[in-house]
């Protein structure tokens, strides 16, 4: 349910609908000044999130809170997805300082998030129990486009350059439903989600904190003895960078480059959520049927095969084939990644180790949607912009290869 929820933020605010809100109204004028300034806003939160998410980690697997902290970071969310309502035209400042503060919460509540898996799988079932959870999410995402579709009609900016104030109030009034559906969905996972017991001292703030920065720094001293793991969360820092641009651009892609309007973009996207729903599915049991490595290795060549149609499209009919490649290999990849670093995971160190994962794929995130937007700024063309990605997927996938999944496990005590 909790994945149910919050696909409705990634699929709106950081997809659908705020992004092209902040391009096209909050922005606006003529080049792609635009992308830069989004590639800029998720540079600053993904370098946040980098920072804080092995310190926060550790800190809750000591403290034994990690629902505590899964609640109090979506609320953090929530509460700049509502603000986002006053964000008008020339609002650049607040409009990226609200995204930089609801993407950090939503980002560090994954770290909170995804170390609960090993508590509610089994290490036969854990692929299957991600990629049912992952699919579960995209008919989240798919459920609150259904809502917000009355609300995102239209073209944003009229053909004089002015934007058109009803369509820009329908577009904030969809943060604030988007805010409503996330917190209604994720109260179940808050009510009836169990924590695995753990015997603690009762301990201040402040002592937690340092015990995390110690933690850390004995993870890192120590990642000779995850040697698997720590090759795992190398190759993620190339392929998640690659498709973490994706999702911040993919829309702002369609809108300037193929021209596609709020209605055009809603559909689109209904379309891609019905096929990314089974591609995670299949690929968790494609992950415990035949390892999770070789499954992923599978869809990076699928992640590679849609960069290269993404920047040589020339019609809709080659984008949205692209599109849809794109939702396949985005469920599958993400899902079956969370359950193999699962895997590779040392007991009884989960969030501190998926905080790692987190530091990784951030850390690599904060470079791609900024490098999207100050090539496609300069050179104005979102398709150079676009092949940029390849190199991301390739490298990564290049690294996994290296991966022995069964010491991975063998060391972590999970064989």
């Amino acid at each position: 349910m909790f994945d149910f929820a919050n696909s409705s933020w990634t699929t709106l605010i950081v997809t659908v609908a705020y992004s092209v809100y902040f391009r096209e109204a909050v922005v606006g004028g003529p080049g792609n000044t635009a992308d830069r300034l989004w590639g800029q806003a998720s540079f600053v939160a993904m370098a946040l999130v980098a920072l804080s998410s092995p310190v926060i980690g550790a800190l809750a697997d000591g403290s034994g809170r990690r629902k505590a902290f899964l609640i109090a970071s979506t609320v953090q969310t929530l509460a700049a997805t509502v603000a986002m309502y006053w964000v008008y035209p020339g609002d650049v400042v607040l409009g990226s300082v609200l995204f930089v503060i609801g993407l950090i919460g939503f980002e560090v509540g994954y770290v909170f998030y995804n170390a609960f898996l090993p508590d509610v799988s089994t290490p036969a079932t854990i692929g299957r129990v991600s990629g049912w959870a992952w699919a579960i999410g995209y008919a989240g995402g798919l459920l609150a486009l259904v809502a917000c579709r009355p609300l995102l009609h239209g073209t944003l900016r009229l053909a004089d350059g002015t934007v058109d104030s009803g369509v820009a109030a329908g577009y904030r009034q969809s943060f604030v439903l988007v805010a409503a559906f996330y917190l209604v969905f994720a109260l179940p996972a808050f009510w009836f989600l169990r924590e695995s017991p753990r015997r603690t001292a009762a301990r201040s703030t402040r002592e937690w904190i340092g015990i995390g920065f110690r933690r850390v720094w004995d993870t890192i001293t120590h990642l000779r003895q995850f040697r698997e793991a720590g090759k795992f969360v190398l190759a993620s820092l190339f392929f998640t960078d690659g498709i973490t641009t994706v999702i911040s651009f993919s829309a702002i892609y369609a809108t300037v480059t193929f021209g596609f309007s709020g209605d055009d973009l809603v559909v689109l996207f209904l379309i891609l959520n019905v096929v990314a729903f089974p591609g995670a599915l299949v690929a968790g049991y494609l992950a415990d049927r035949f390892g999770a490595k070789r499954t992923i290795a599978w869809s990076l060549v699928l992640w590679v095969a849609v960069v290269l149609i993404g920047a040589a499209a020339q019609g809709r009919g080659m984008f949205y084939a692209m599109a849809a490649g794109a939702a396949i290999g985005m469920g599958s990849t993400q899902a079956v990644g969370r359950s193999f670093m699962a895997q590779v995971t040392p007991l009884e160190r989960e969030t501190e180790f998926f905080g790692f994962y987190v530091l990784a794929g951030k850390f690599a995130s904060m470079f791609g949607p900024l490098l999207f937007g100050v090539i496609s700024e300069s050179t104005g063309s979102q398709r150079l912009a676009v092949l940029s990605l390849l190199p991301f997927f390739v490298v990564g996938l290049a690294i996994l290869m290296t991966v022995d999944e069964s010491a991975g496990r063998r060391a972590a005590g999970r064989s």
